[in-house]
């Protein structure tokens, strides 16, 4: 749920930091990806689809560098910050509640 509600708030960069450009766009489709991500991750067997918010966090804490659009080091900084949760958060395993047969083993 975290990482949903992290994703939303980037999907208002524009709005709430003053982001533009490239860094603006780039927020709105990382924002939506990782609520997407997220969305699937709640069901069992697809708990490993939360692994992918992690390159989505390690691009957030590059694009302060590789964007222009940041129009402050808020701007920055939150976009630095937002990538470190969305990656912590992708590793918690939790436990596992039902039995899916051979899928098992690909439940993480």
């Amino acid at each position: 749920m975290a990482s949903i509600g992290i994703g939303i708030w980037l999907t208002f960069t524009r709005l709430t930091l003053g982001s533009g450009g490239t860094m603006a766009n780039s927020d709105h489709m990382v924002g939506l990806l990782v609520v997407t991500f997220s969305i699937i991750a709640f069901a069992e067997v697809t708990r490993a689809v939360r692994f992918l918010n992690v390159p989505a966090g390690a691009w957030l804490i590059a694009t302060p560098w590789l964007l222009d659009g940041a129009t402050s080091t808020l701007a920055q900084g939150a976009s630095i910050i937002a990538g470190l949760l969305l990656v912590a958060l992708a590793i918690p395993r939790g436990s596992i509640r039902n039995s899916y047969g051979g899928w098992n083993v690909y439940v993480v």
